[in-house]
């Protein structure tokens, strides 16, 4: 695996046999023209003449992957956290287990968890972090997106009404944990915060039978554990139909709310999703080891709805790996076209972000940020299909260009 950080900004013409300006723009003996850090021209050919070029084989030049969610936070719990007990038993002993690693363990495996992502064909990333120990790492890294910090209970936001920014390659932002597990006030507050920012907000959504149960009822196993914790919610706005619908009558469901997982929606919420233009974000490795259980890919895409991609943390997904969550896409769910799947992966992702005109696709004026893989396709459709089905974690390269 090669995790190529090239710096050099002189005119540069790559070429491959394929290259994959988008899902569906692809150009055979490409070309892929990069000045300055950023995409000048794309296109089947030699490319401009007099610059420097670098021919990567007959595989395929791609979008760098995006990665919407994840917890690199929760790197050093590999294997540490038990899987199969229930949304409940697995948040107690991740508690548990965070605790006893420590924080500058915490801190060390995030750094790890960057370089796997990258090396894994990921060019930016959507880091929640609830401890706030992994800014750092990304700043100091070579890879896009945004840090969300998120907040929990009913916490005062007060004095995280403040971001830093890195102009380069990686925003601040916050995220709300999840509707059963953050009060109203805090909800509303936090939305509002990145809302006049125009910076998106990231929450966990629809993800559990607990969730629902106490969404709609207050009571269950999660009113328990809430009261255990000393977490006052008597004066949240609930109950309410639906996860989904709580928050669209709060009025934070919008184009810069990424909502996480939605395991649990019904028709109404799925018309919600779409009206309001909220980004779906779907995790899959991680709800099926979790909650066995899978997001209704295929409703979604009827309903209108793109969802991007993200691995969630290694405390409940084996590998941090893009590629590994589009081919386990692909399998439990063959009635989607391959070029959906890429897309997720790809686009959908970035614009989630709010970056879709810097990643995500190789346009003119994107930031030469791609990925190339090592397949032997014939046609388009094969190309593909090869790329969303396999696992190239073995020989992937992921060039960056700050």
């Amino acid at each position: 695996m090669v995790d190529c950080k090239n710096k050099n900004t002189a005119p540069a013409v790559h070429k491959a046999g394929w290259v994959a300006a988008d899902s569906k723009t692809i150009f055979r003996n490409g070309f892929l023209y990069i000045e300055n850090g950023v995409i000048k021209d794309v296109g089947s050919g030699r490319g401009p003449g007099g610059v420097n070029m670098i021919d990567h084989g007959p595989g395929v030049i791609m979008p760098a992957l995006v990665n919407t969610h994840t917890h690199l936070e929760l790197t050093a719990l590999k294997g540490k956290v038990t899987l199969d007990q229930g949304l409940s038993s697995w948040v107690k002993s991740l508690i548990k287990e965070r605790e006893s690693a420590g924080e500058q363990a915490l801190r060390e495996s995030a750094v790890d968890g960057i370089r796997e992502i990258i090396q894994s064909g990921c060019g930016a990333v959507g880091e929640i972090s609830t401890l706030g120990l992994t800014w750092e790492a990304m700043a100091a890294s070579d890879i896009y997106g945004i840090w969300f910090k998120e907040f929990i209970g009913n916490i005062s936001i007060a004095s995280h009404d403040n971001f830093q920014t890195n102009q380069n390659h990686i925003d601040q932002s916050m995220a709300v944990h999840a509707p059963h597990t953050t009060s109203t006030e805090q909800i509303l507050a936090l939305k509002k915060i990145t809302g006049q920012r125009n910076l998106p907000l990231s929450i966990h959504l629809a993800e559990s039978d607990d969730e629902y149960l106490f969404i709609s009822t207050c009571q269950g196993a999660w009113a328990d554990f809430l009261t255990e914790r000393d977490i006052n919610f008597s004066e949240w706005a609930l109950p309410a139909a639906t996860p989904v619908q709580y928050l669209d009558k709060l009025g934070v469901l919008d184009e810069h709310t990424i909502a996480v997982h939605l395991l649990h929606t019904n028709k109404k919420d799925l018309e919600i999703l779409k009206k309001s233009g909220v980004h779906v974000c779907l995790c899959p490795r991680s709800n099926q080891n979790l909650h066995q259980r899978l997001p209704d890919i295929g409703k979604m895409l009827k309903a209108g709805i793109k969802p991007c991609l993200g691995t969630d943390s290694l405390a409940s997904s084996e590998t941090l790996s893009i590629f590994d969550e589009m081919a386990f896409v692909s399998e439990y769910f063959p009635q989607v076209a391959p070029a959906d799947v890429l897309e997720m992966a790809t686009f959908s992702g970035a614009k989630a972000l709010g970056l879709g005109h810097q990643i995500g696709s190789l346009h003119p004026g994107c930031k030469g940020i791609f990925t190339y893989i090592p397949v032997s396709a014939s046609n388009q459709a094969d190309l593909i299909a090869q790329i969303v089905h396999a696992n190239f974690k073995d020989s992937c390269d992921t060039l960056l260009f700050s």
